[in-house]
């Protein structure tokens, strides 16, 4: 790579440490909980079910749950007592806005928090979306089979067809991600080569290799253990 794809390539994953952060914060699940900060916390839905004399809450039908500046949506969401563990599942929609216009969505089919581990998991079309400014056309997204956020080691693991992209031509593609939040690193890498594509005015480039390595200060990109591939200058 030039160093300017280099540049480039790294680049994209300033947006995206701030969009897994948002991830990690599980903030869908302390909104749920009772309140540990002056932010108010506000939950609507169609129905609100006790069991159990309070061993479980059950909330459905276009639950909307806000503690600012977060917000979720969700079809149901539950909470066990004993465990403190909360699900919520069908069309998930978790939002977060920064005071400068920034954005930060992540949607799926089902997530929970786990209290004692102090772990959030997003599956099923899981998706996370980043936008650095109010007028930011080229968000970076971010796709996976499963996402864990693990709060306790800083990290969010990725797995499965993780795709990493952002217009108009940065993609990686890799079996697993891992994002260090200490060392604001992210490793890619997995059972199949990771695979890199830019494209811009100066032409086109696809590269493979085992692990590849994005850092943010200062922007850095590595692709490690035969890397091989091919660029194609534009006409």
């Amino acid at each position: 790579m030039h160093t300017e794809d280099v540049t480039a390539f790294a680049g994209m994953t300033t947006k995206l440490l701030l969009l897994l952060s948002c991830l990690s914060n599980a903030f869908w699940v302390r909104a749920a909980m009772p309140p540990t900060t002056a932010s108010e916390t506000t939950i609507t839905s169609d129905e609100l079910e006790i069991l159990d004399n309070g061993a479980q809450t059950v909330f459905t039908g276009h639950v909307v749950l806000t503690q600012d500046p977060y917000q979720l949506f969700a079809d149901r969401m539950t909470q066990i007592k004993a465990t403190g563990i909360v699900e919520a599942k069908g069309h998930i929609r978790g939002t977060w806005k920064g005071d400068k216009g920034e954005r930060s969505v992540a949607t799926g089919a089902n997530a929970r928090y786990t209290p004692a581990e102090k772990v959030t998991e997003l599956w099923g079309d899981a998706l996370l979306t980043r936008w650095e400014t109010a007028a930011d056309t080229q968000p970076v997204t971010v796709t996976a089979d499963h996402f864990t956020a693990y709060d306790q080691d800083h990290t969010v693991h990725a797995q499965g067809h993780v795709v990493m992209q952002q217009p108009p031509g940065l993609r990686t593609l890799s079996d697993e991600a891992k994002y260090d939040r200490t060392t604001e690193t992210i490793a890619l890498w997995g059972a199949h080569p990771v695979q890199v594509h830019w494209e811009d005015v100066k032409g086109a480039g696809d590269f493979e290799g085992e692990r590849a390595w994005l850092v943010v200060s200062p922007k850095r990109a590595k692709l490690e253990h035969n890397v091989h591939g091919h660029v194609v200058p534009s006409s």
